[in-house]
């Protein structure tokens, strides 16, 4: 049996226990729940696996559905580290959960890192843009999508897209990290343009935010820093990389930076 048929029928058997929900019942599997849950807190993850899905089979309008998918995704993803199994799982699930909105973006977020895990970046994009339109109205779950997005565009060398996102993602950003995160990704965006000045702007609003975290604004300085040795303003650059030995998250890398400007 070929990879993709393999995958493939992991699909459509998914998708026939979501098409069960569709009938009409009660909570048939009640029982059935109970034992997963007790199976897989005591480490017995193939029983558990088995009694989720069954329990998804019994109880096509059972309580306990979004508690089986999500126990079935977590065997898959984090016991058996099977993420083509992973994401034909959230594809059922997103199948069964797309009329709530929210759960259906963070379903389709958790897609595209796991498309971004396989290799396959257009799918990827796919999946966050679809998260992002999803949680429209959300900010607090707009955020990290925006983040991830911006970063995905930037290896498409797709800037203009990059930009738009995270000039938006600052606006939105209600939580101050969330906002010094959005200001350091476009910083460093605009590094890689040599936008110079959009740089200064960005760090100077990050380093503004009280809240952010030091190694956070450690590591929009580095990008002024990297901005002073591009001009060849070398005291400059060694001024700021002194500034941040004791904060950067890698003091290692601050070391070898101030080394090769002596």
């Amino acid at each position: 049996m070929t990879g993709r048929f393999k995958a493939a029928s992991l699909v459509l058997a998914l998708f026939l226990l979501v098409l069960t929900g569709c009938g009409n019942g009660s909570d048939p599997g009640e029982e059935d729940i109970v034992k997963a849950r007790k199976s897989f807190d005591n480490g017995f993850f193939l029983e558990a696996e088995a009694g989720y899905e069954r329990y998804l089979q019994l109880a096509p309008q059972g309580n306990h559905r979004k508690e089986a998918w999500s126990r079935l995704l977590d065997i898959a993803l984090n016991i058996k580290g099977d993420l083509d199994r992973s994401v034909a799982l959230l594809e059922a699930m997103y199948l069964e959960q797309s009329s709530d909105k929210a759960d259906a973006s963070s379903i389709m977020f958790r897609l595209g890192q796991l498309y971004q895990q396989l290799g396959n970046r257009d799918k990827a994009l796919d999946s966050y843009e679809k998260a992002l339109r999803l949680a429209q109205g959300m900010p607090d779950r707009m955020v990290p999508i925006q983040i991830r997005l911006a970063r995905l565009y930037r290896q498409l060398g797709s800037y203009d897209l990059v930009l738009e996102t995270l000039d938006s993602c600052v606006k939105i950003a209600a939580i101050p990290e969330e906002r010094a995160q959005c200001l350091y990704e476009l910083a460093q965006s605009y590094s890689l343009i040599y936008s110079w000045t959009q740089v200064k702007r960005a760090v100077s609003q990050l380093l503004s935010i009280d809240e952010a975290s030091e190694e956070l604004k450690a590591m929009g300085i580095l990008i002024l820093a990297d901005m002073h040795e591009h001009n060849n303003e070398y005291d400059k650059a060694r001024e700021l990389l002194e500034s941040i030995k004791d904060t950067y998250p890698n003091p290692m890398v601050i070391k070898s930076r101030l080394k090769s400007l002596q």
